[in-house]
């Protein structure tokens, strides 16, 4: 603040004070609704883009695993055949 220019005129002086009265006015407080409102409202945003990143890369890394191993194994099919067995049978 060495070279600090000052206010020649008064209508320097009233920009300079109507400035710095209306920076703390600007800045609106927010109450405790507002920023739970503010907060969920990013969660949900973020979940959602979380979601149409995770969901694809998953499928897409289930679909190179079946590729790798060349379909499924007739052991998983076996065992989910069993699986399905048993369930239909408790009921």
């Amino acid at each position: 603040m060495w070279f600090k220019r000052k206010p020649e005129s008064v209508w320097a002086q009233e920009g300079e004070v109507a400035a710095q009265a209306a920076a703390p006015a600007a800045k609106e407080k927010l109450g405790w609704f507002e920023k739970r409102a503010r907060r969920r409202r990013r969660r949900i945003v973020f979940e959602e883009v979380l979601g149409w990143i995770v969901v694809p890369a998953f499928l897409y890394l289930l679909w190179l695993g079946y590729r790798a191993v060349g379909g499924v194994p007739k052991e998983i099919v076996d065992f989910a055949q069993e699986l399905i067995g048993l369930a239909m049978k408790s009921f």
